[in-house]
């Protein structure tokens, strides 16, 4: 079996894969992809492109989480490479992974095709749930059971949670991208998705073991975030074989190291040695790194089968925000600040008491004093200078923007203790100032975990051709 990484013909008892970025859409680095397709002689160029990192919003608004060109810039990066080298790619793309994400992909990888003058026959497959099918399953017996003791989320998952869900998504496994796989195409998107299912899909479709896939998944899942610098822009470099996996940078200006790589394993787990996937558990307690010429050695990883679950995310509609930043340098003010917060607070309660039958709420978060941290802050010095952050959210746009610019005016001019002045103890950096309209707000509502008999049932595979035919009006 050949061990080197560069030159000469591939062990086909190896499998190479390229991750080309941390993020798709949040960009790919050109040079490193040329020297990983140039040099080391990738079998698959995957990159995820799906996440919950962000926040309800763009799951219940439906615009992309990334700006649609620096999308559309590292998809054709993708793409022309894998073209180039005639292997297939495999990415989850749009950022909250839903139909209508998807579909804005779609059309993005259609003008490419175009643009570029590439023919292309890809498998997109679709996260998101059917809510009739979702509680056709509830109807049926199947309980999904929250992730997290939340007192927002059900414990078991029920009809109105589903009603109540502007959309739902589930992170599909690897099982629904080795399907895709079987057709003559040449890459994968997919809606939500399970990132290390991205990497492992072709592994195991190649009979890899399970262990190892998914542990060098999790590893090259970011990208070069587990390199040192860290990048997530950059890309990594894996090759899975029979007994151990290494990994290592193309770009000479990064390198993998034992450290860097070790400390990305534990990346975004509860428990440091197991983490549960779809279908079994992770256990990497005895494995074992080796740091060899620039790369990392990896083994001993074990894989403990379990029942096969899919995590479930459905986010509800709340109302519209509007925030109102402002800053402050009086020390007279700063000292007070909590007394001011509320006498507004109470000024807020008396004024709009009218409007009892209307939902809204509004909170200060003052940065440079507790803001994050709160009442567990153990940094007790006095701030010379603070930024307040009001928030406000209400069931219509204009009522959240007249409270918001209500609790400006009112922070403006409040009297407290040493004040000098009856106005300019507050400065605001931006106009409009006392507030500025943020929109819609959504919330999860669904973070569940439910059991699959058919690890394929709800995911729809497609397979299209590009650039597609002209819709006729």
């Amino acid at each position: 079996m050949k061990l080197g990484i560069a030159g000469g013909e591939k062990s086909t008892a190896e499998l190479r894969e390229y991750a080309a970025t941390s993020f798709l859409g949040h960009g790919v680095n050109k040079e490193s992809l040329d020297i990983a397709i140039r040099r080391y002689d990738p079998d698959v160029i995957v990159a995820q492109g799906t996440s919950t990192d962000p926040g309800p919003y763009f799951l219940g608004s439906g615009k992309l989480v990334m700006a649609r060109e620096v999308l559309k810039r590292d998809l054709a990066l993708i793409i022309k490479a894998s073209k180039e080298k005639k292997i297939p790619f495999i990415v989850s793309a749009g950022g909250a992974g839903a139909d209508i994400h998807l579909n804005e992909v779609i059309k993005i990888v259609d003008e490419i095709s175009r643009e570029e003058n590439i023919k292309l026959k890809i498998a997109v497959i679709s996260g998101e749930i059917n809510k009739r099918w979702l509680i056709s399953k509830i109807l049926s017996g199947f309980k999904a059971e929250r992730i997290v003791d939340h007192p927002r989320l059900s414990k078991y998952l029920t009809i109105d949670d589903v009603n109540r869900s502007v959309r739902i998504v589930a992170q599909m496994g690897p099982e629904p991208i080795i399907k895709a796989l079987e057709e003559e195409i040449d890459g994968v998107i997919t809606g939500r998705a399970l990132d290390v299912a991205l990497f492992t899909a072709l592994p195991l479709k190649k009979g890899f073991d399970k262990a190892l896939s998914f542990h060098m998944a999790k590893i090259l899942e970011c990208g070069g975030l587990a390199c040192e610098p860290g990048s997530g822009i950059d890309g990594i470099f894996g090759i899975l074989r029979k007994d151990h996996f290494e990994v290592f940078c193309p770009n000479p200006k990064r390198r993998a190291t034992k450290r860097s790589i070790i400390a990305h394993t534990l990346y975004e787990r509860p428990n440091p040695f197991i983490e549960e996937y779809p279908g079994g558990v992770l256990d990497i307690s005895n494995a074992l790194y080796e740091e060899v010429d620039n790369k990392v050695i990896v083994s001993g990883a074990k894989w403990i089968p379990a029942k096969y679950t899919i995590k479930l995310e459905g986010v509800e509609f709340v109302g519209y925000r509007s925030i109102c930043i402002a800053g402050v340098r009086d020390p007279y003010l700063i000292k007070s600040i909590d007394y001011v917060i509320s006498e507004i607070s109470r000024e807020v309660n008396e004024y709009f008491s009218y409007l009892s039958n209307k939902f809204f709420k509004y909170i200060f978060r003052v940065y440079g004093k507790n803001a994050i941290l709160g009442n567990r802050e153990y940094e007790k010095s006095e701030p010379h200078e603070i930024c307040i952050l009001i928030d406000v959210v209400a069931e219509t746009q204009e009522l959240a923007d007249s409270i918001a610019s209500f609790i400006s005016s009112a922070l403006s001019h409040t009297h407290y203790p040493g004040r000098k002045s009856t106005a300019g103890n507050i400065a605001y950096p931006f106009s409009p100032g006392r507030y500025i309209s943020v929109g819609e707000v959504y919330r999860f509502n669904i973070w569940h975990k439910l059991e699959l008999d058919d690890p394929l049932e709800p995911f729809k595979i497609r397979v299209i051709e590009f650039p597609q035919r002209a819709i006729i009006p």
